[in-house]
């Protein structure tokens, strides 16, 4: 299968061969698990769960679903949101929403062989001149939406969530997964915060008429995933032309009831050195928030999380804020009416 210089490809050296051994059903988790699960008739395309120490055992649980980005997988989905790239650090997103209270799951996109553990999300495009995103899963018309809906029953066999508080983010193709499942299935999520991906599915005129609360992060420096509308892309990804930031959060703006007009306000430059400042911009009048924290200077990585490759080839880590901490703060606000 074609695939090209996928973004995130370096990253699959982060994953342990675990990712390809064929994993049992998980049976009821306990407080404080961290399991690997496979989807029942979805194979190859497991999940990493991770419960929070303090559950009852009892109570249903809010959960934050992150989609790794175009050629990650479960294990580099998780990385990345690590300052060091360590699983397990207290600043990762699963340490930072395990401590809210949150499950915290990290599932597998389409992989194949010899790479299995290249994977991706068809997140929408492949028509009208739009990129399809990202190439293999998107170009092989994987139903995500359907595999979305197995992993969200087996997570449930496993633990119990509130259906009022399911929640998705994730990078790159991460991102625009989340995008087209908040319009595919919006009564289901509670809202997303997509980080360096933007609503391709939309643009390229899927429909999508959900009203679902919204963070979108995104550098304005991001060569892979352009702020603006482009063709132009990183070394590491397969070119073609993808939905920018304006276009994606109109979108949104307008489904969710929104004024055209927005607050902006700019956030502590906390670290003076990493060549970044964060400005945090909400519409108003909204029915459903819709909000963006715009990178100044960032690139496609995840603020406060892992400079996975070089700033020549994906831009530059903020450290102004830790996105993770701000995206559970987003989610604690925005539970499904």
């Amino acid at each position: 299968m074609r695939r090209g210089p996928l973004l995130a490809l370096a990253l699959a050296s982060l994953a342990t061969d675990a990712c390809l051994h064929v994993l049992d059903r998980c049976g009821p988790a306990s407080a404080g698990a961290a399991l690997e699960c496979p989807v029942p008739e979805w194979f190859d395309r497991a999940f990493a769960v991770h419960v929070p120490a303090r559950w009852d055992g009892k109570s249903a649980l809010p959960l934050i679903v992150a989609f790794h980005g175009g050629g990650g997988n479960r294990a580099a989905a998780e990385q990345v949101t690590c300052p060091d790239g360590e699983k397990g650090g207290t600043r990762c997103l699963a340490a930072i929403a395990n401590a809210a209270g949150y499950v915290v799951v990290f599932p597998d996109g389409t992989g194949t062989r010899p790479t299995r553990n290249v994977r991706t999300w068809n997140a929408g495009g492949g028509t009208g001149g739009w990129h399809c995103v990202s190439a293999g899963a998107c170009e092989e018309g994987v139903d995500d939406v359907a595999y979305f809906d197995a992993l969200l029953a087996e997570v449930r066999r496993v633990v119990a969530i509130d259906p009022r508080r399911v929640f998705l983010t994730g990078l790159s193709n991460g991102g625009a997964i989340a995008h087209r499942l908040a319009c595919e299935r919006g009564a289901t999520i509670a809202a997303i915060a997509p980080v360096g991906g933007t609503n391709q599915f939309a643009a390229a005129g899927g429909r999508c008429d959900a009203r679902v609360p919204i963070l979108h992060v995104h550098g304005t420096e991001d060569p892979c995933w352009g702020y603006a509308t482009t063709d132009a892309t990183c070394s590491i990804l397969k070119p073609g032309r993808k939905v920018g930031v304006a276009e994606s959060m109109e979108g949104w703006r307008v489904r969710n009831g929104c004024a055209a007009t927005a607050t902006e306000i700019a956030m502590p430059d906390l670290d003076p050195g990493d060549g970044t400042r964060i400005a945090h911009r909400a519409f108003d009048g909204c029915a459903a928030a819709t909000e963006h924290l715009r990178v100044d200077g960032g690139g496609h990585t995840w603020p406060g999380g892992h400079q996975y490759l070089s700033v020549d080839t994906i831009g530059r880590v903020s450290y102004d804020l830790v996105a993770s901490a701000e995206i559970v703060r987003f989610f604690d606000a925005h539970p499904r009416p």
